[in-house]
């Protein structure tokens, strides 16, 4: 374990939605079949949505509040986007689901972390909304991947 700011765990979630939209940018140059395409585009625009949401948040925090330091564990562990070259291999559209839905999941679980290890209402307050966007994200998309799959 090393030592962060709530800050520092945004910078890495924002780090960490940019890497997933850049693994889903490679898979949708590759994709012949236009649900795939189509959902993979869809989730290119969610993550790009959820870095400029994490943006917000930490411009629009009063200063200081997000400078709070707690002992977190480190991203790596948790925060880790699948290789490329491993996801290629398998890719059908529940395949891109589930590996949506497992991101989000660990998302959910830093926001969680953080939230646990700090006092300060206004840090588990923002961790807390983090980890209910992420929720609303999963549950949009699995609403969404219906109506594709109803196509």
């Amino acid at each position: 374990m090393r030592f962060e700011s709530a800050r520092d765990v945004l910078k890495h979630t924002k780090e960490f939605h940019l890497q997933l939209r850049e693994l889903f940018e490679l898979l949708v140059k590759q994709e012949s079949i236009p649900r795939r395409k189509l959902l993979l585009e869809y989730m290119i625009s969610q993550e790009k949505s959820l870095v400029e949401s994490l943006h917000h948040f930490e411009k629009n925090t009063p200063s200081g509040v997000l400078d709070i330091w707690l002992q977190y564990a480190n991203d790596e562990a948790i925060l880790k986007v699948p290789d490329i070259e491993v996801f290629q291999s398998k890719k059908s559209m529940n395949d891109i689901l589930e590996l949506s839905i497992k991101m989000s999941d660990k998302l959910i679980e830093v926001y969680k972390l953080v939230e646990d290890q700090v006092d300060d209402n206004k840090v588990k307050e923002i961790f807390n909304n983090l980890a209910d966007m992420q929720m609303q994200k999963q549950r949009r998309l699995t609403m969404n991947f219906d109506r594709l799959m109803d196509i």
